[in-house]
């Protein structure tokens, strides 16, 4: 009485329960709102608007620093120090004494040449006496008035032995270390210690010779020394009249103005010839997509989506790329969080510039 039709139950009650398992089936597909929010969600971005700037060409090359003017100090005779008067790294000025060699034969030589002239002159005041009463005869007059200028001429020759002995300075400048001491026998050519004037310094370098047209006097220069971690500017003062027939360069020849004295002879400077300026877009190397010989870019439109752009990129500078043709003022260029950019996505500028 009470039992059960299977076949009726299963009939009757399976296809219902086959709705509602595909019907919860469907319902746990769904995204949960949240979830569907975040799909719908912009790309957080950096972007910056495009401006123009000045853009520098410039041809690289390595220098020697040289003292505007450089001597080492000598003598051009054989003979004992008497006394050194300047000490290591002195700053001293033209005609300053620098050294004393022994002179002694030369002060006595120029005491009795001397003697001999005022002799001579004494001799010609009372022989002109003479004359007047024509007590004297005229060839006595001329024979004294010889002797004189002999005497005269002795006297310049010794007093030129003597300033070879007194060595001075030809120029202002900072003396280098002394190499002699007092006593020591000097010999024609001995370096005692050098000289340079360090207030402008010269750079030369050298430059291919297909880059010959870029360069012109007085045109600027860029120098960088890596010792004092500083960049100095000059100006272009000579060009070589001869191109090396061995390596085909050009020898140039720059000033760079030294006031402090920082610059030393000797030193190595990488420097930056500017052969040209113009006005151009520089943006950040990380904003650029490339594909092979293809560069790409990404913006934000006026509606906030990106929108890709092929580029025409120029020169390159650290951390920077030349934008010759693709992009115009005024346009938000997005150079962070390009990695997952697709067109058409909405972006949400974060901190842009």
């Amino acid at each position: 009485m009470f039992g059960v039709d299977h076949k009726h139950y299963i009939s009757t009650y399976l296809p219902f329960a086959t709705v509602c398992l595909f019907s919860l089936g469907l319902i746990a597909c769904q995204p949960a709102p949240e979830t569907a929010a975040k799909a719908r969600s912009a790309a957080p971005v950096k972007v910056q608007v495009l401006q123009l700037e000045t853009v520098q060409t410039r041809l690289q090359a390595l220098g020697s620093l040289i003292a505007k003017e450089s001597v080492d100090i000598s003598s051009t005779v054989t003979e004992k120090i008497q006394h050194l008067h300047f000490s290591d790294g002195q700053q001293v000025t033209a005609g300053q004494l620098l050294v004393t060699l022994e002179q002694a034969v030369e002060a006595a030589q120029l005491k009795s040449a001397q003697a001999d002239l005022a002799e001579h002159e004494r001799e010609l005041q009372r022989l002109h006496g003479l004359l007047a009463k024509q007590s004297a005869a005229q060839t006595e007059y001329d024979q004294r008035q010889s002797a004189k200028l002999r005497a005269s001429a002795k006297i310049a020759e010794i007093t030129a032995l003597i300033n070879e002995r007194n060595i001075r300075a030809p120029f202002s400048g900072v003396l280098g270390l002394r190499e002699l001491s007092p006593g020591a026998l000097l010999s024609p050519g001995t370096r005692i210690t050098s000289l340079d004037d360090i207030s402008v310094m010269r750079l030369e370098f050298a430059v291919p010779s297909l880059n010959i047209a870029a360069v012109a006097v007085g045109q600027e220069i860029v120098a960088h020394s890596d010792a004092l971690k500083e960049d100095f500017t000059g100006q272009i003062t000579a060009i070589d009249n001869r191109i090396d027939a061995i390596n085909r360069s050009l020898k140039i020849r720059a000033q760079i103005a030294n006031p402090d004295g920082r610059l030393k002879p000797g030193m190595l400077m990488q420097l930056n010839l500017i052969t040209a300026e113009r006005e151009s877009m520089l943006i950040p190397e990380s904003a650029v997509q490339s594909v092979q010989l293809e560069h790409y870019v990404w913006l934000m439109d006026k509606e906030g989506k990106a929108q890709q752009r092929e580029v025409e990129i120029g020169i390159r500078k650290p951390g920077f790329v030349e934008i010759r043709n693709g992009l115009a003022v005024g346009e938000q260029l997005i150079y962070e969080g390009i990695g997952r950019l697709q067109a058409g996505m909405p972006v949400a500028p974060q901190g842009s510039e």
